[in-house]
């Protein structure tokens, strides 16, 4: 109880601190303006509540010290067995917010004790409900954000089927997140990200350019509506799929549009959720074709005119209880609509009539992440001349999983999709197997994955980067991963990619990566904080 307490306390100390310190960034641009005399007080009066509280957690930071001792040595003697890891330490008890001038305050000598743990849970919960009051002046918006420093290498040793790779980089990012509730059910979410501009699969931005600023830009925004077992958004936003699994969507992938989701309970034990996507990737603004149109790379004909590419994804997931076992069996169906316009972004005839005319700059180059089958040599046109993915997978989870005292979550989930649009190079599927999950300090998460995905598969500019190094399909590869927890706020994680290609070249069908090629290696080496 103790270390839950003392956790939530430093999430909520660290929490002030980052509002208050963003209060006066925004109070700095504005000409000053006197409070009215009632207002000058409210905030005086709750400045001094904090610092006494501040002083008193002084005092309870050497009581809890002493108690955990204590407790550690009753442990060591104790018959039961020990759970690993010690109570937690109080958060930094520096001052939150500058302050200014106070009147003297009547605060507890610094050798008055708490009697007991209920004396200190109560000064916790009066410390809390000082947070609260000030979560309530700023209108009840939740900050949240996360910052990961990486070590990049990509290693492939050359020969007649593909030259030699070898990329070592450090790569960082930086997302913060915005969360708003504005009525029961109603809300609001925002996320602004580092990011290459024009690499869609990832949020990272390269240790490089001499010093130059890397951008900023807006990763998520979309406004929600829930009641009871029914959801629906609108905005830009994660697959409705998005599993983590770097199977068929990279984690930082975002589309624009909407998705639905309503879940009806069948038991106690049991539930169906159904889920449904429908997203806009283009708007190409073209009602004819013009002589000279990049379209006309892609089959389109002087005077057509040229329709959105959309993806609609419908499916449902089962879950059930069995005993100490949670299970998953979960089915979906995506189908794109031209499709071929995300190959042609792809090329540098498509890039501008496809991207920098929707962000309003002219991009630098084209979307990344190339890797399926096209007709000619670096061309514009898919081998699969329809994208009608239907998926299927299964999940097994066993929460109560223990090593040596320590909780080590078990899970293995299978996943499998055909393209019901092409008779050839159509089939992926990945199995996981996961050991463990990152909590605190000194837990550990060990993971292994297999993913094999042919070149008509799956529509590579959007499957995951890492797993798929230089081409998303066309692979088979074999991961390896291992997480430390450092803290409660910071892990260390490890993962190793080794790929392979599946096919080679041949008429009508040519892959940027194709077999013969020799082994890719890719090691990401990550230090992520979270907050």
């Amino acid at each position: 109880m103790l270390a839950l307490k003392s956790n939530g306390l430093r999430v909520s100390l660290f929490l002030v601190s980052v509002l208050s310190f963003s209060g006066i960034l925004f109070a700095a641009d504005e000409a000053p303006v006197t409070p009215p005399p009632f207002r000058t007080e409210e905030i005086a009066v709750l400045r001094a509540a904090l610092l006494a509280q501040q002083k008193q957690l002084e005092v309870l930071q050497q009581t809890l010290a002493k108690q955990q001792e204590l407790l550690e040595k009753v442990l060591a003697t104790s018959t039961q067995p020990q759970r690993p890891g010690s109570l937690g330490t109080v958060a930094s008890l520096a001052p939150m917010i500058p302050l200014a001038p106070l009147p003297a305050l009547a605060i507890p000598a610094a050798q008055e004790k708490p009697a007991n743990m209920v004396a200190d849970s109560a000064k916790i919960d009066a410390l809390q409900k000082g947070m609260d009051a000030l979560n309530k002046n700023l209108g009840g918006i939740r900050l949240s954000g996360d910052f990961r420093f990486r070590l990049d290498e990509q290693l492939r040793t050359g020969n007649n089927v593909a030259g030699p790779l070898q990329n070592s980089r450090l790569r960082y990012r930086l997302r913060l997140n915005v969360d708003k509730d504005f009525v029961p059910g109603l809300s609001v979410h925002a996320q602004l990200s580092t990011a290459p501009y024009t690499n869609e699969t990832t949020n990272d931005q390269d240790a490089a350019g001499f010093g130059i600023k890397a951008p900023f830009s807006l990763a998520e925004a979309w406004v929600k509506y829930a009641k009871g077992g029914f959801s629906i958004r609108g905005g830009r936003m994660e697959e409705v799929f998005a599993d983590s699994q770097r199977f068929m969507w990279d984690d930082d992938v975002r589309f624009t549009g909407f998705d639905a989701r309503y879940t009806h309970t069948l038991s106690k034990a049991a539930s169906l959720e159904f889920r449904v996507g429908e997203y806009i990737l283009s708007n190409p603004n073209t009602p004819i074709v013009p002589a000279g149109s990049p379209y006309l790379n892609i089959g389109y004909s002087v005077g057509q005119k040229v329709r959105d590419a959309t993806l609609f994804h419908p499916g449902a997931i089962l879950k059930a209880k069995t005993g100490r076992w949670t299970n998953q069996i979960y089915s979906d169906f995506a189908l794109y609509r031209n499709a071929d316009q995300i190959q042609l972004a792809s090329t540098a005839a498509g890039f501008p009539v496809l991207e920098s005319n929707a962000i309003g700059i002219s991009l630098s180059g084209a979307v990344g992440q190339t890797g399926n089958a096209v007709t000619t040599a670096g061309g514009a046109i898919y081998t699969a001349r329809e994208w009608q993915l239907i998926k299927g997978g299964f999940r097994a989870d066993y929460a109560d999983m223990k090593w040596g005292g320590r909780s080590m979550p078990f899970w293995f989930d299978f996943q499998a999709l055909g393209n019901a649009g092409t008779d050839s190079d159509n089939k992926a599927f990945m199995a996981s197997v996961n050991f463990g999950q990152i909590r605190k300090y000194g837990d550990m998460r060990f993971l292994y994955q297999y993913s094999w995905k042919q070149a008509n598969s799956m529509i590579s500019q959007f499957t995951d980067d890492d797993l798929g190094t230089g081409s998303g399909v066309n692979t088979r590869v074999n991961s390896v991963r291992f997480d430390l927890g450092i803290t409660r706020f910071l892990q260390w994680q490890n993962i190793l990619f080794i790929q392979d290609p599946i096919a080679a070249n041949k008429p009508g069908f040519f892959v940027p990566l194709q077999k013969g090629a020799n082994t890719t290696y890719r090691y990401l080496g990550h230090l992520a904080f979270t907050f």
